[in-house]
């Protein structure tokens, strides 16, 4: 279990009551700026017919966004009775995302495999992140009793899965001019995939910083398995030994 928030760190502040939602609200942005406007030139194209378990996949996630959601609000408004009524009750849906997400990802690897989409390596984004979810996420639940340090990891875990919706949209900008200046292939891939989630990982130290002069220990702990996953994933994704191993993988699935 992380480490409890230290003695002189105060567990509210007054500017929290805007933080916090407005950290969420940006999170949503980035969703539907990296998915909306796909989904509707698909649309227009009558491209929507995915697999079953892609739009249960969808679904699913997005109930987890607007759960969150519903729990800012009632925090926000003072019922922290109803918050954590909610919250034991919504345990069983960080099972089903980790059981669901998987299963959308190899069904999507499969149906594109042999065709230009193909992308096998990309597995590694699609179930890495996942496991950083579930880390941080069972982190956040086992520390729910603390309540400045819940609501920092619940914002890490939650980071680690809207992260595509970025990385289809503000990734694409920056990813390709900044990672050459940067030198190194490894640093394109990483802005794009994971630079717009970095940031705002970072921000919550930032905003701790300015209004409480500290860190918690355990945000900073949750911080360093993020990015340290983020560094994990790239690697493999550009590795040709895991782009071998997924080809084969999803080759046998797709019968090749």
């Amino acid at each position: 279990m992380p480490p409890a928030a230290g003695p002189n760190f105060k567990p509210r502040h007054p500017w929290d009551a805007w933080f916090f939602p407005l950290s969420l609200a940006i999170y949503w942005v980035g969703l539907v700026m990296g998915f909306g406007g796909d989904m509707m030139h698909r649309a227009k194209l009558g491209q929507l017919s995915f697999p079953l378990i892609v739009h249960v996949h969808a679904a699913v996630y997005v109930a987890w966004m607007v759960l969150l959601t519903t729990q800012v609000a009632l925090i926000r408004k003072g019922r922290a009775d109803l918050h954590r009524k909610l919250g034991v009750a919504s345990l069983g849906f960080v099972p089903v995302m980790l059981v669901v997400g998987p299963m959308a990802a190899f069904t999507t690897q499969t149906a594109r495999f042999g065709t230009p989409a193909s992308d096998p390596a990309f597995l590694a984004i699609q179930l890495g992140g996942l496991v950083s979810f579930a880390i941080l996420i069972v982190a956040a639940l086992l520390c729910r009793k603390q309540a400045a340090l819940h609501k920092r990891l619940i914002l890490l875990s939650t980071l680690t899965i809207v992260d595509a919706g970025f990385a289809r949209w503000v990734g694409p900008i920056w990813g390709p001019v900044l990672g050459p200046a940067l030198g190194s292939p490894f640093w394109t891939n990483y802005l794009i995939l994971y630079g717009c989630t970095a940031a705002l990982m970072l921000s919550i130290g930032v905003y701790d910083l300015v209004t409480r002069r500290r860190l918690l220990p355990g945000y900073v702990l949750g911080l360093a398995l993020a990015i340290s996953g983020h560094v994990i994933i790239v690697t493999a994704y550009m590795n040709p030994a895991w782009g071998a191993f997924c080809k084969g993988l999803i080759g046998g699935l797709a019968g090749h």
